[in-house]
């Protein structure tokens, strides 16, 4: 299978630049890096290696490449570039801004570089970022994919509000509609008012696009919903400056919201998420739509381990089994972080027979997956109680898989044991 590319080339001939972005990207962002200081050396690099990087860095004027050579090179390979220049003069400009590059720069000072390594990064997450562009003009819609294509969003197209309702139904992930404004079936403002019916400004951002002289037609817009609008004919620069920013603001969002659901050390969802998504899984149940199992994890002999090798240890087992948890959950099941070294798992249909398997298989990817730390291997096991039992609400459910949990810590630990009504059955 193709691997998508993943590196970064500089071609730079300041070697303290140089240096400096190429530490910074490897450092800060974890990305391999080529560098070179002239054409000649980027072009061997590339002979090798072009279908590696997923953007280049380009000095304008280079020893052997004084007039931005460099760039039709790399544009060639099918290379984004980002440029960089001592000066930018309007002749300069408008001929750059005709080329598909993703940004310039002008050497000023260290904020500059800051920004270029803020740009990689935001192409890095882009690939996993969904944009939405719905505009009856065809040749319209193309451009401004292009655009975004470009900067290595996932473009979808809709050709009015009616088709774009349609797509967004299909695809909950996507963080940004880009819309025009007079359209047929349905226009701009009436498809923003109802998506603003189930996507809130900080979960979808919105922005309006019309031509000049449309009066108050941004005013329209913005009160349907829109968090911003842009006017026909833009510059390069000031569309990419609005979809920056209105794409990390619902990602800052995004992550913010998903913080607040996560246990900060082993990743899993904590307590709070459990209650307030696990309470309508066992209304569902309740209903009869689907049957709930309810798990307690805890793993053996864990103060044991924090007291012989210290805390910092202590944490990497309890990162160390939730990450074994992840790799085997099925994608209906829901695993949280109870408290201390216990666990919580709903599982969705899952019958008798099946729960047995699956929490012995669990127990059993414990107790044979140590936990090695250098030198140190820290043997690990859990013990897991579980209910299949409708009770009369989650807490109670909860509170059966921890008796039953209680009695596979009693019957010698390392173990699986299913309630059922008033006894426990191993």
């Amino acid at each position: 299978m193709h691997q998508p590319a993943n590196k970064v080339l500089i071609v730079e001939d300041s070697r303290a630049i140089n240096k400096m972005l190429a530490h910074h990207i490897a450092t800060q962002l974890h990305i391999d890096v080529e560098s070179a200081v002239s054409m000649q050396e980027a072009k061997q690099i590339l002979e090798t290696q072009s279908e590696q990087f997923f953007v280049a860095i380009l000095d304008l004027n280079l020893p052997d490449a004084p007039n931005g050579e460099v760039v039709d090179v790399v544009l060639g390979l099918g290379i984004p570039p980002i440029i960089l220049t001592g000066s930018m003069c309007d002749d300069l400009h408008d001929e750059m801004l005709e080329k598909p590059i993703v940004d310039y720069v002008v050497k000023r000072n260290l904020n500059e570089i800051e920004y270029v390594i803020e740009t990689v990064q935001r192409l890095r997450e882009n690939r996993e970022r969904k944009v939405l562009v719905v505009d009856d003009s065809r040749s319209s819609r193309q451009l401004i994919s292009s655009l975004l294509q470009r900067h290595y969003l996932e473009v979808l197209e809709a050709c009015d509000g009616v088709e774009a309702l349609d797509v967004l139904s299909e695809n909950d992930d996507i963080l940004l509609m880009v819309t025009d404004y007079n359209m047929p079936r349905m226009d701009g403002m009436e498809l923003i008012t109802k998506v603003r019916e189930k996507y809130s400004r900080h979960e979808l951002a919105i922005i309006g696009i019309s031509t000049s002289g449309s009066g108050t037609v941004s005013i329209k817009l913005l009160k349907s919903g829109a968090n911003d609008f842009i006017t026909r004919p833009f510059m390069h620069e000031e569309f990419y400056c609005r979809i920056n920013q209105n794409i990390d603001a619902v990602a800052s969002y995004c992550m913010l919201r998903d913080a607040a659901d996560r246990d900060f050390l082993t990743g899993l969802f904590n307590r709070k998420y459990l209650f307030n998504t696990g309470n309508k899984l066992f209304q569902n149940a309740q209903r009869k739509n689907i049957s709930l199992t309810v798990a307690m994890i805890d793993i053996d002999f864990f103060k044991k381990i924090n007291d012989m090798h210290g805390h910092h240890v202590g944490d990497m087992a309890l990162k160390h089994v939730a990450s074994i948890f992840n790799q085997q959950l099925r994608e209906a099941d829901m695993i949280t972080r109870f408290g201390g070294e216990e666990f919580c798992m709903l599982c969705v249909n899952v019958s008798d027979a099946s729960a047995e398997v699956l929490f012995r298989r669990f127990r059993e990817s414990i107790d044979n997956t140590p936990l090695v730390i250098g030198d140190l291997t820290v043997p690990m096991t859990v013990s897991i109680g579980y209910s299949t039992e409708l009770a009369d609400s989650l807490d109670h459910m909860i509170n059966d898989a921890d008796a039953a949990l209680y009695d596979a810590k009693e019957g010698g630990r390392n173990r699986v044991v299913r309630f059922v009504k008033n006894e426990e059955v191993s």
